[in-house]
């Protein structure tokens, strides 16, 4: 392979596609470069090559989400190391390569070895042209990114919070349906469970809009967003989660565009949690794991806990009682007797009884309205501790 000719080429041109077209007659490979929203930058293939895949891929202009999965999800693409893959659609296996200058993943490289002879190429001579085409993608994306951007690449700049005001977001999204587009929730989706190597077939994003109607998907950060524009039926969210194994978390209310970072993070925390809580496909809505979180992350700090809350939460295991629930209760309940009782289906005498022993012997301040937030929280992480999840939370699967 000659570089120095390529090289040449890089220096004179400041031209992608002239690049890959040199690159891919010299190695006689067809070829694909991709940026890192996956769209197709520049291609190349030989006159008497034919691949239904590839070509699908060059129509649509870019790759399918199962290719896009392929290589999100695979660590040594990260890393920078090249993966060879056989795909099911195809006779010809692909070779993936991260594109990176200076450290940054610009985007990616897709090989076709259709004369399986990539294996003959010096790793050395792959390297040098996957940095040269990697600094040229850096040089066009960023002219672009001046001059224009697609409404995928206007949300993940979004997202990486690169719009310092509503206004300057507004012009940017002037010229696309981004302007005039007013969705209510977003959709937060982990492909983890998700494998197919069908990658002629776009049949995830298929069967996504064909259900929801302007969802608008895209990756961000090896995650699939898409957008719901109203309360839609639970039942047909279910299904699509179980049909692709897909973990998918929805949003609270968003009231515009541009917070949609707002909704992003607050949703990823739910997912984060939610990913540590099953390993089976599910549909949850965010705002109801908020209480949740909030307390996962404070249920092991014994050391902030109210004093006299401790103590009764040794009672209660030393005696077998349930002093902290009765605690807990008579404290949402707004200090109401009757309300207590009734929750707890304990007689009156039985909850006077237990009120006025917190009060005289564990030295409990009920009474004390600036106490009030302590002692609940106190003994929230001491029942959530204790495995009472169901006291504070309504199910996260059902809409809000």
């Amino acid at each position: 392979m000659d570089m120095m000719s390529l090289i040449d080429t890089f220096f004179k041109t400041d031209d992608l596609k002239a690049l890959i077209h040199q690159a891919g007659q010299m190695l006689n490979c067809p070829m694909i470069a991709i940026d890192d929203a996956f769209q197709i930058q520049a291609s190349y293939s030989p006159e008497n090559f034919q691949d239904d895949v590839f070509f699908a891929a060059l129509h649509r202009g870019e790759i399918t989400y199962e290719a896009i999965l392929a290589i999100s999800q695979n660590e040594q693409i990260s890393q920078g190391k090249s993966v060879r893959m056989q795909l099911q659609d195809t006779p010809y296996p692909r070779c993936f390569a991260a594109l990176i200058s200076s450290e940054i993943r610009i985007g990616y490289l897709i090989y076709v070895d259709w004369k399986d002879t990539l294996s003959q190429v010096p790793e050395s001579d792959l390297q040098m042209l996957q940095t040269i085409l990697a600094k040229q993608l850096l040089s066009e994306s960023s002219r672009n990114r001046i001059l224009s951007s697609t409404s995928e690449e206007i949300l993940v700049r979004l997202l990486q919070g690169e719009f310092p005001s509503e206004s300057v977001f507004q012009l940017q999204t002037a010229s696309s349906y981004l302007a005039q587009y007013h969705p209510h929730r977003l959709a937060v989706v982990d492909l983890g469970l998700y494998r197919n190597l069908h990658f002629g077939q776009d049949t995830l994003k298929t069967e996504l809009r064909y259900l929801f109607y302007a969802s608008h998907p895209f990756f961000y950060q090896k995650q699939l967003l898409f957008f719901l524009t109203g309360d839609h039926d639970t039942t047909l969210l279910h299904s699509f989660s179980q049909k692709f194994q897909l973990r998918i978390v929805i949003s609270g209310a968003l009231d515009c565009l541009y917070h949609l970072p707002q909704a992003y993070q607050t949703a990823q925390k739910a997912l984060e949690y939610m990913l540590t809580q099953s390993n089976q496909p599910f549909v949850v809505w965010a705002p109801r794991l908020y209480p949740r979180i909030l307390l996962s992350q404070i249920q092991d700090q014994d050391s902030l806990c109210h004093p006299s809350v401790s103590a009764l939460d040794e009672y209660d295991r030393s005696n077998h009682t349930q002093y902290c629930l009765t605690l807990y209760t008579y404290l949402i309940c707004h200090h109401s007797l009757q309300e207590t009782c009734e929750r707890l289906f304990l007689h009156r005498n039985t909850a006077l009884y237990r009120i006025r022993k917190m009060k005289d012997q564990f030295e409990i301040p009920l009474d004390d309205p600036e106490q009030f937030l302590y002692l609940l929280l106190s003994v929230s992480m001491i029942l959530l501790r204790e495995g009472k999840e169901e006291l504070f939370f309504s199910d996260p699967t059902q809409p809000l």
